[in-house]
């Protein structure tokens, strides 16, 4: 099963860095769930804190920052899928759109380009509307820069999500590091300073879970953002190229 999971991605670079980021995840949620050692000075009921139990202490707010990585995940194996060259550039469309440019079958490309959906095909299928116009090449650059920005634009809306979610999480668990101080202090007034510790600790608990939750989610979706960002403009200055290798006899020929 995993096979075919991680098959969807692309070669073995992508791989290796979601095992590592989620080792990342599972080994600091490991320090939050940690195990008492049951020593005759322990009571035996702190050994058997378990990892949903720490994500209840962190009360709503923890359960907002859970979700939110949830989404975060998602949106995560979404980039993965989505955001790779064979989707963005394929090898095939390439192979079979220069000998069609090449002998002159400007109609064939375009529709070759309008069902491939590809960015590389959204791109030169635009520039090719524009074969015949009346200011040639110029037109057709224009048509392509406008379709190229329009499609850059729809990649990186995706990964403000994302940034949204590395942003706001470490505020959820601030918020809830506030929340959780002031139950605290309002059991010490209720109680006219004579609260026990196991009075305090709901509130110390959620303070120091959410925290915890946020930075845990935040640290590897900051560091997802940055990859995809990375190997979105990788992509698309690869794919710049390419579109100047195709329609390059555009621009020697001058008006088309």
């Amino acid at each position: 099963m995993f096979t075919r999971f991680f098959s969807s991605f692309r070669g073995y670079r992508g791989t290796v860095v979601v095992i590592a980021v989620f080792l990342l995840i599972f080994g600091a949620t490991a320090t939050l769930t940690g195990q008492v050692n049951s020593g005759d000075s322990f009571n035996e009921s702190a050994s058997e804190i378990s990892l949903w139990s720490t994500v209840a202490a962190g009360g709503v707010i923890g359960y907002l920052i859970l979700l939110m990585s949830l989404v975060a995940m998602a949106y995560i194996i979404e980039q993965f899928i989505s955001v790779r060259r064979d989707r963005l550039i394929p090898d095939a469309l390439i192979a079979e759109l220069e000998p069609l440019i090449e002998s002159g079958k400007y109609e064939e490309a375009t529709d070759l380009c309008r069902k491939d959906g590809s960015y590389l095909g959204r791109v030169v299928g635009a520039g090719l509307t524009q074969v015949g116009a009346m200011f040639g090449f110029f037109d057709m650059q224009n048509t392509m820069q406008e379709t190229s920005e329009r499609e850059i634009s729809r990649f990186h809306r995706k990964l403000e999500y994302l940034s949204f979610i590395a942003s706001g999480s470490p505020m959820l668990g601030l918020l809830g590091t506030v929340t959780g101080m002031i139950r605290s202090f309002n059991q010490i007034a209720l109680t006219e300073g004579t609260a026990r510790p196991s009075q305090l600790a709901g509130g110390i608990s959620e303070a120091l879970v959410t925290t915890c939750m946020g930075l845990v989610v935040a640290i590897p979706t900051m560091f997802f953002v940055a990859f995809f960002r990375n190997r979105i403009e990788s992509y698309i200055a690869e794919a710049e190229t390419v579109v100047e290798k195709l329609m390059g006899r555009f621009r020697r020929e001058g008006v088309v």
